[in-house]
């Protein structure tokens, strides 16, 4: 592979499935991506589901029980998915790796991200592993208390406002940072390269960017039509 593609939110566009839907994550795999992102939450009674933002048809997921969040469906028929819902479908296979974004608490800041993180931690799946599994946050102080917890793998940071030589010296494994930011300085990436540090890019919808970043190296590349850089960027 010249390049590794990781499909935003699953193989939701393309297909018109609903985002971080099962049905979105079945999608990547069966495209055979490099690996395909979703997003996690805390519900108010500690369990972790995938969803974009923290309002759930109107329900917000972090003041809301789970059970209580099953009234309200995906347009698909899906109800709100679990991790361990993606657990079950993505760790028994070996084509498509899961990126596992974990969101920032809306109300309750780093602290109640990081109970969102100790819930991963202490819920691991036995075959969970940093062949089949990574994670990336925007909030720097909660990736590296991740990190720390599990220091075996992948936890790559989003913010995009730590230089390579911050970010190696934080423990983290690299960056997935916005293309915007990739495109006005482009020495980011042969930075954190020269650091030996993972660089992924956010959210490229644009073939002749994906390319550009090609011939820099990069190491991944995260986008809404993984169907279509698979057919044109390998």
């Amino acid at each position: 592979m010249k390049n590794k593609i990781i499909a935003h939110r699953g193989a939701w566009k393309e297909f018109n499935l609903p985002q971080n839907s099962v049905a979105s994550l079945k999608k990547a795999i069966e495209l055979k991506c490099f690996g395909t992102e979703f997003d996690v939450h805390l519900t108010n009674d500690h369990i972790a589901v995938i969803n974009h933002d923290t309002d759930f048809f109107g329900l917000n997921i972090e003041t809301t029980n789970y059970n209580d969040l099953l009234i309200k469906e995906l347009p698909n028929g899906e109800k709100l998915p679990t991790l361990n819902d993606f657990y079950s479908e993505g760790l028994n296979q070996t084509e498509t790796k899961l990126i596992l974004e974990i969101k920032t608490s809306e109300i309750g800041g780093t602290d109640r991200t990081k109970q969102l993180i100790d819930v991963i931690v202490n819920e691991l799946p036995t075959n969970a592993n940093p062949e089949n599994l990574e994670f990336i946050l925007f909030d720097f102080d909660s990736a590296v208390y991740l990190k720390n917890k599990l220091p075996a793998f992948f936890v790559h940071y989003l913010e995009g406002d730590k230089t390579a030589s911050e970010i190696l010296k934080s423990g983290l494994s690299g960056m997935d940072y916005n293309y915007n930011l990739l495109l006005a300085d482009k020495n980011i990436i042969k930075e954190f390269k020269d650091l030996n540090l993972k660089t992924n890019s956010w959210t490229v919808n644009n073939l002749e960017i994906a390319k550009e970043f090609i011939l820099q190296e990069i190491d991944c590349i995260t986008t809404d039509y993984p169907q279509l850089f698979l057919q044109s960027c390998l």
